[in-house]
């Protein structure tokens, strides 16, 4: 009921001349007629970084540069060339652009900071790949099964740090945690980007999912059944 596909293309580019002409001539062949190209920076001056960017933007009137620091609200429908961001920062402009976005293009800065994200989303590599050649570790069979499980059942609409939504997600993780399975708290927050989950709700994810194995137990109130990994482990094993 509440499942959003991530059904538009992804690519990530390095960043230099190769990779970033190589992202621009990307995003232009997913233009459709009446599109708008929006280029994507933390902040206004970071545009001046990269003079490849700049110039696309300054010269093309069918090119939009929207900031995160201004909410980085997508006005036209058509490819977002997202520069430098992190995975808080795709998940922020996903909460509020998804239905706007053709296609995806991330141009690195960080590659750590992205490669949780990279790994789930298995984008389109775009001028050096050399930085993608090793990847996160797959996450356990039994955890993709619990988080397909959260997919479905909660509102992507709320936050998961209260409410029904925080107990369905806290509940989940804590008996994940007491079966001895260890969560990989940013791979979790790159699988969860991949499938539609947006704003700070990967964040959230991931810190809960490192306080639990720190050995904190967030509060919650719901009780889920005793055979509750079991089944997970069975739909895990059906699915292998």
């Amino acid at each position: 009921m509440f499942d959003r596909d991530v059904n538009y293309p992804c690519a990530v580019a390095s960043y230099d001349a190769e990779g970033v002409g190589a992202a621009i001539d990307w995003c232009c062949e997913h233009m459709e007629d009446g599109d708008t190209l929006t280029v994507w920076t933390s902040l206004k001056s970071n545009l001046r970084n990269c003079s490849e960017l700049e110039q696309l933007v300054n010269r093309h009137s069918n090119v939009e540069h929207v900031t995160g620091r201004g909410g980085g609200f997508i006005r036209g429908i058509g490819p977002v060339l997202m520069a430098w961001p992190d995975m808080a920062d795709i998940g922020k402009l996903v909460q509020y652009g998804s239905h706007r976005m053709r296609a995806l293009c991330v141009i690195t800065w960080s590659e750590d900071g992205i490669r949780p994200w990279v790994t789930a989303v298995r984008p389109s590599i775009l001028g050096d790949g050399s930085a993608w050649e090793d990847l996160t570790p797959e996450l356990a069979p039994v955890i993709v099964e619990a988080l397909k499980s959260l997919t479905l059942t909660i509102n992507h609409n709320n936050t998961i740090s209260a409410g029904f939504e925080k107990d369905t997600v806290v509940s989940s993780l804590l008996a994940l945690h007491d079966a001895g399975i260890w969560m990989d708290g940013e791979a979790m927050q790159g699988w969860a980007l991949a499938n539609g989950w947006s704003g700070k709700n990967p964040e959230h994810l991931a810190k809960y999912a490192e306080d639990i194995n720190a050995g904190k137990r967030p509060r919650c109130r719901r009780v889920l059944r005793p055979d509750y990994i079991d089944s997970l482990r069975r739909r895990a094993a059906d699915g292998a």
